[in-house]
This record gives structure tokens, C-alpha cells and sequence, in this order.
């Protein structure tokens, strides 16, 4: 059943540039429900909070607040570091994302995995990083990325990440661990990285990427995340992490996507390529990329 959420603080500036408030925001969750939901459903959480908006303090969310209506859903992950259990939201309604919505967070970034099964991952992210101002970059990359993917026989999805960068994701099957996935993207990056070396790199620390565009297969690890699609940044031109097709990269400004205009672009080929990918996934990740 679905709850009522009530907006608090409707006028509040969430984007105060765009004069995007509280009330707008939620609205823009609920126009881009049906196609968000189903990439948040079941997984775990982290959000990025912003209670007096862009311009204010922000800051990560994992464990849902005791102040939670009883009916959000969680599911507890074990938290060694800090020697206790941390109940990650589950987004799996309207309700629940309105509710988040009006909570004022700005991000959100699901796991790769889904509570009933939380060692078996389902998505293979390859995140591609350029240097500031640099997304023709990023989309040559992302481009050398899908070359290395068709010949391992693997079907992609494309996004914006909502930055500067893009996001090529593979939903998999459940049948490797949280390591033998990290082990995958690992060397996924390799191969991507030893055919053009002048271009790509992994190296983590930006003085050592010599104006190079990273790779980075962290994104693939235990507790590690992707911003979700349809997801906006908190960013002060309010972008929206946005899918689009190959053939799109290089006609595409990923300032074009923002909380104001996706509710319009739905319809693109982008967001219906990324809805007929839901079916439960049949490709395993290739033995090649395991060895």
C-alpha cells in the first residue's frame, strides 16, 4: 500500500541557482519513478544528504535514522570497521523514495547486490574518469571500453554518471563473489588500458594519470557503489546520471540532463534500451576475465 509522504518545507532551496525546491525535487522523483525504482529495488543504499540543499553541509548516508517511518525497509550488512551492523535503506516503492526525497537526499548510490543474496553480485561497472573538462575524452574511452566488451560477447548499458564522467554497466548473472568480481573488472581494465596506454590508465592518484582518462575497478568492490540512474548530483546545476546509447556519445552534453528537463527525455532511446535490460540477467562474467 502506498503511504502518503508529506512534503516538509516545500519552499526550501534544494538547488537554489535553479530555483529548484523540496516540493520540485520530490515532484521529479515521482516522474521518474518507474523508471528509477527498478534499479534501486532490493539493494542497499548509501545516500548523499543535503538538508539545506547544494550550498549547504552534505554528507553520506548508510544507516537509516531510528526518526525512520517503521515501514522503510533496511537490511543489516556487518560493519567491521566499526564492530556493529548498519541497516541500509532499501528503496523498493514510491513512498519510500518520496520520503528520501523529502529528507532532502540528492544521491543515490545502490549496491551491487541485492539483500536475499548479498555475496553474489549482479552488475560489472566499468566507471570512466577524465580530467576536468575533458568528456570528449571520456567518450573515447567509453567507446575503446565497448570495443574490449563485444569482443568478450558481453551486453553493456551506457549512462552519464551525472559528473564528468560515464558509467559502462553489465548486469551479470549471481554466480561469482564480491572478489572474483573486483578480480573481473581488474582485468577488464588491463585489456582496455594495454590497447591504448597513451589514453587510459588506472592509476588512482591524479598526479599520476598524466592528463589521462582512469579506469576504475574499485567501483567493483565490497561496499563500493554506482550512483544509480535517473539519480540526480549534488551539484549546483542539478545534473541527473542519465542512460543513453552508444551511438549518442558523441552528440550527447551531459549538462543536458538535469532535474528540470529528464522528465521530458523519458522517452529517449536511452532510458527505454536500460528499461528492456531488466529481465534477471543470462550472460556470466567470461572465464578470460577471471583467470
Amino acid at each position: 500500500m502506498t503511504k502518503l509522504v508529506e512534503v516538509t518545507n516545500p519552499d526550501k532551496l534544494l538547488w537554489p541557482a535553479l530555483a529548484i525546491t523540496k516540493r520540485r525535487y520530490v515532484d521529479y522523483l515521482d516522474a521518474v519513478r518507474d523508471r528509477m525504482l527498478p534499479w534501486l529495488r532490493e539493494r542497499p543504499l548509501t545516500l548523499v544528504r543535503a538538508p539545506d540543499g547544494v550550498g549547504g553541509e552534505r554528507y553520506y548516508q548508510k544507516d537509516t535514522p531510528r526518526y525512520a517511518p517503521s515501514w522503510i525497509r533496511t537490511v543489516a550488512i556487518p560493519a567491521p570497521s566499526a564492530k556493529r551492523e548498519v541497516a541500509y535503506t532499501v528503496c523498493n516503492d514510491t513512498s519510500t523514495l518520496a520520503w528520501l526525497g523529502n529528507q532532502a537526499a540528492l544521491e543515490f548510490h545502490p549496491a551491487p547486490v541485492r539483500r536475499d543474496r548479498l555475496e553474489r553480485p549482479d552488475l560489472l561497472t566499468v566507471d570512466i574518469d577524465p580530467p576536468d573538462d575533458a568528456f570528449d575524452a571520456a567518450v573515447e574511452v567509453a567507446l575503446l571500453v565497448l570495443e574490449v566488451t563485444d569482443d568478450l560477447r558481453l551486453t553493456t548499458l551506457v549512462k552519464t554518471s551525472g559528473g564528468k564522467g560515464l558509467h559502462v554497466v553489465m548486469p551479470i548473472r549471481r554466480h561469482v563473489s564480491p572478489e572474483e568480481l573486483r578480480h573481473a573488472a581488474t582485468r577488464l581494465t588491463q585489456i582496455v588500458e594495454e590497447r591504448r596506454p597513451d589514453l587510459v590508465t588506472a592509476a588512482f592518484r591524479k598526479a599520476a594519470r598524466g592528463g589521462r582518462v582512469m579506469l576504475d575497478p574499485s567501483r567493483n568492490s565490497i561496499g563500493a557503489t554506482v550512483v544509480a540512474p535517473y539519480s540526480p548530483r549534488a551539484r549546483d546545476d542539478a545534473t541527473v546520471s542519465f542512460p543513453v546509447l552508444p551511438e549518442e556519445l558523441r552528440s550527447i552534453d551531459p549538462r543536458d540532463f538535469t532535474v528540470l528537463t529528464v522528465p521530458n527525455l523519458l522517452d529517449r532511446p536511452g532510458p527505454q534500451n536500460w528499461a528492456a535490460a531488466l529481465a534477471e540477467p543470462s550472460q556470466r562474467v567470461p572465464r578470460s576475465l577471471l583467470t
